[in-house]
């Protein structure tokens, strides 16, 4: 957190009177400067993040891989805060480089983005920005294909499950052992939770969600379905504690989730669109619950329809 705190007060320019050199010994390699006149935070990070890797000589920078993963985590930081359409275009030209200086150092690229964006301790958790990564070492030949194999199967993934994406049609079971697919709730806008039993954060986010007043509105409002899945087999001891969880919300089981979604870090909420495209992904609690009343607060109540009289 310190080492973003620099970066942060760096870009704001505390540190501009530094040289170049300076800055060079406090990290791997030196780092672009923001032009002086460029006082916008964000024009900031775009900067830093188009010209992250400028100074880097990809042929020496994998002499040592906790320091790149290091400077892979600044540069991380900053493209948080940066453009989308720059941050890519950043990642594409990154990829590029490395697969051009060493073929096997994208192995190593990869290795070190997927343990900071896509682990379940990643200060940013990113599949958006991991996939290119996985993307790019999975097509790669000139890789063992053994080595190959879990970045084949997360682009897989990953690349069938982006936002804008219509969600992978998946079949589950109930608690009382019917059988259901994701596609019988066509028409319908659905919340997905992905839930690990074995989580105290899976409950308690249950907890929290199953008395929250925004979501109840929507779903008796007939707006949003709640799908409730474990990705596995249910024992006894899940069933029970399922049962408990709020009768208007549709729970169940499936087995094939696992090979459809990333489950890394669960719990992982989906948001699909009446015609199930992916809206967003894997939203933290308080990102989740500010979407849950500014979408309560926009529905309004359907109309009754009044009886008519002979």
């Amino acid at each position: 957190m310190n080492r973003i705190i620099s970066l942060i007060l760096f870009m704001a320019g505390a540190m501009m009177s530094v040289s170049a050199q300076t800055n060079a010994n406090q990290t791997y390699f030196p780092y672009p400067l923001p032009p002086g006149t460029m006082e916008n935070f964000y024009d900031r990070c775009n900067y830093m993040t188009e010209h992250f890797w400028d100074n880097c000589n990809f042929k020496s920078a994998f002499s040592s891989h906790e320091r790149l993963k290091g400077a892979f985590g600044d540069y991380v930081s900053m493209a948080a805060h940066a453009n989308i359409d720059t941050v890519m275009m950043s990642i594409n030209n990154l990829i590029k480089s490395v697969d051009k200086s060493n073929s096997r150092n994208l192995l190593v690229l990869g290795k070190i983005a997927r343990a900071t964006l896509l682990s379940d301790t990643s200060e940013i958790y990113s599949e958006q920005l991991y996939y290119p990564f996985a993307k790019a070492v999975a097509e790669c030949r000139k890789i063992p294909e053994a080595d190959r194999k879990p970045f084949i199967r997360e682009a897989r993934i990953l690349g069938g499950t982006q936002e804008g994406m219509i969600a992978p049609n998946f079949d589950y079971v109930r608690l009382d052992g019917s059988k259901g697919r994701l596609s019988d709730l066509a028409g319908q806008r659905v919340l997905l939770f992905f839930e690990d039993p074995e989580k105290d954060s899976t409950h308690l986010l249950q907890v929290r969600l199953s008395v929250d007043y925004n979501l109840k509105q929507l779903i008796e409002k007939g707006y949003l379905t709640v799908l409730n899945i474990y990705p596995g087999k249910p024992d006894a001891e899940w069933i029970a504690k399922a049962s408990e969880l709020p009768s208007t919300w549709t729970v169940g089981s499936s087995t094939s989730v696992n090979d459809l979604f990333d489950l890394t870090n669960p719990p992982v909420i989906v948001y699909l669109t009446d015609e199930h495209k992916i809206l967003s992904k894997t939203l933290d609690k308080d990102r989740l619950l500010n979407m849950l009343q500014i979408l309560n607060q926009s529905v309004k109540q359907p109309k009754v329809k009044e009886k008519v009289t002979e």
